[in-house]
């Protein structure tokens, strides 16, 4: 499934790009993210969990991340797999910065997300979708969170949200059945 999703940071390209650099503190902004071990070459390796109901997984793998400096653009790719629960996934993620003509900087995320096993079943079903949206707005929040702090060590103590799966879960799934709703309202009304 492909993801997009966009959010402007209120600061300039230049500090905003500083901090994507810095992969460790960036995923400290990702809820659910761990990493374990940074390899040195742009690989980490590195824990993400999440919770959608009833199923919850915990991937265990490796990203390699690359940045392209006079872009602004940075490419992910990554897979894991939840050892308790048979699922895995893989992930190729495009985050491109723009400094708009205001001074600000213009964040996009695309991404292609494979999933397989019993946590395949969310992608189908338009969830992941919404998770996603939600995730990318935690992470927003962070990120500006950070970039507003006034020292260093103020930036380190800010960390994503912890994700309460259930509420995800139930806020997400409203979303996407008022979503539906909203759609076959307005095509019953043409």
């Amino acid at each position: 499934m492909n993801i997009t999703e966009q959010f402007t940071v209120t600061q300039p390209i230049a500090e905003v790009w500083i901090l994507f650099h810095d992969v460790p503190e960036l995923a400290r902004c990702l809820p659910g993210a761990e990493l374990t071990s940074d390899n040195g070459d742009g690989t980490y390796d590195g824990r993400v969990s999440v919770k959608l109901g009833p199923i919850s997984a915990s991937f265990e793998g490796t990203a390699t991340v690359s940045f392209d400096d006079p872009t602004h653009t940075v490419n992910i790719k990554g897979r894991g797999v939840d050892r308790s629960g048979g699922s895995q996934g893989q992930v190729a993620v495009a985050v491109a910065l723009v400094e708009t003509e205001s001074g600000v900087t213009d964040v996009t995320i695309d991404a292609k997300v494979t999933l397989a096993g019993p946590i395949a079943q969310f992608g189908r079903t338009g969830l992941v979708n919404e998770v996603s949206r939600r995730l990318i707005d935690d992470f927003s929040t962070c990120l500006h969170a950070k970039l507003d702090a006034t020292t260093a060590e103020d930036a380190a103590e800010i960390t994503a949200s912890e994700v309460h799966g259930l509420t995800l879960f139930l806020s997400s799934t409203w979303s996407a059945l008022v979503g539906w709703i909203r759609s076959r309202f307005s095509r019953s009304g043409e």
